[in-house]
Parts: structure tokens; C-alpha cells; sequence
């Protein structure tokens, strides 16, 4: 663990910051104080899922909450989207915050990042939670990677891309509603338009279909 020099200081309300590892910026926010955890959003999601989580986790933890490569207000590069090295992006703002251990917890697509985390940092990983998505390679994963409404595993390249532009907030809409627990909880009237902004903007679903491209 670090010392509280090491770090900064970190408020318990969520802070927007940005950090440059890796070769490229990523956007997190951070909030609370004590043991570090890393939480990592899903597919057609930012660092903003976790908002009501880090309000009740920042009391005595420290929470860190990135925008992975290719979302929200982190760099779009062309490659680098196998969750490999989207961890390797993890681990370096890991370092960069000087947290050598910490819990990590993954969500949706994130639940394969925080995985391949834990694979290449075994030693410097306390604990992990693995949430809602298959893991490849596990079990049988392949069984439901070809499940009928997981299409969009499948969906990417020149043709996805030209289908969907001019469309992305319908076809984000399937996501946000269709695959919701509740779809009360989860409606246009409860996300925020700069959400939908930075989902929905042309760079950030091409990277996102990179991302599946690389699963």
C-alpha cells in the first residue's frame, strides 16, 4: 500500500481528473479515502455508471472509476482494444496514482479487463469482482458469446459502422433499455444528455466496436 504522501489526497465527492499513461489520456473520477478500488464500466457505458456505488463505497475507500480506451472523455485510438492491453492502461494508472495492491471490479465488458488485470498482476491484486458478462475462455463462454441477443459481439466493421451512423442513439437505446434489469431505472429521462453525447459520438462506437472486435 502506498503512503498518504505518495497519493494524493483524494475528496470524498467524485473529481474529474486525467492522467497520461500508457501513451494515451484517460479520463477517471475519484472520490473517498482508505484502500483503493478500481471499477470498470461496461459496453455503451463511462465511468458515470458508478456514481451511485462510489457514494456509498468512497466512505472508506478510495474509489477510482476510469473512462476505459475509447470511451467517454478518454483518448480513441485506432488499436490496442484486446483486454490485455486496455488492463495494461489500468495497471499504468494504477501506478500513476502510486497504488501498488488494490481490489478491482468489472463490469459487462469490464468484467474482461479487470480479469486480464488480475492474469498479468496476479501478486498485486487483493480482490476482484467479476460482474453481469461470460468470461472467454471460461466455462462455457462460447455457448453464450452465440446467443441470439448477443449479436452485437458479432457487430463490427465497415458495414456495422455505415448501418448505425445517424442511428447511434437508437442503436445505444438497445442497450440503455433492452438489456436493462428495470427499464423505470433505466429510460431517456434518467441519463443525462452529456452521456449520450459521449457515448453516442461517432469516434467513440467505432471504438467500440473495436472493442468487440478483440473480445
Amino acid at each position: 500500500m502506498p503512503t498518504a504522501t505518495k497519493h494524493r489526497k483524494i475528496a470524498s465527492k467524485p473529481k474529474s481528473r486525467f492522467a497520461n499513461v500508457n501513451g494515451l489520456k484517460l479520463h477517471y473520477l475519484a472520490a473517498g479515502e482508505g484502500a483503493p478500488v478500481i471499477s470498470l464500466h461496461g459496453y455503451a457505458e463511462t465511468s458515470h455508471m458508478w456514481l451511485p456505488l462510489i457514494a456509498e463505497l468512497a466512505s472508506n475507500h478510495t474509489v477510482i472509476a476510469p473512462d476505459l480506451r475509447g470511451a467517454g472523455q478518454s483518448s480513441k485510438p485506432a488499436g490496442g482494444y484486446t483486454k490485455k492491453e486496455m488492463a495494461q492502461d489500468i495497471h499504468a494508472l494504477a501506478r500513476e496514482l502510486g497504488y501498488e495492491r488494490i481490489q478491482i471490479v468489472g463490469h459487462d465488458i469490464g468484467l474482461m479487463v479487470a480479469y486480464a488485470y488480475a492474469a498479468q498482476y496476479p501478486n498485486e491484486v487483493k480482490r476482484i469482482a467479476l460482474m453481469d458478462a461470460f468470461l472467454p475462455g471460461v466455462g462455457n463462454w462460447r455457448d453464450v458469446w452465440l446467443m441470439r441477443d448477443l449479436w452485437h459481439f458479432h457487430f463490427y466493421g465497415k458495414t456495422p459502422l455505415a448501418l448505425v451512423h445517424g442511428r447511434e442513439r437508437i442503436y445505444f437505446e438497445h442497450f440503455w433499455n433492452d438489456f436493462a434489469a428495470s427499464p423505470k431505472h433505466s429510460s431517456a429521462r434518467t441519463r443525462s444528455p452529456l452521456l449520450c453525447e459521449r457515448v453516442c459520438a461517432a469516434r467513440r462506437y467505432d471504438s467500440g466496436f473495436r472493442i468487440f472486435s478483440c473480445v
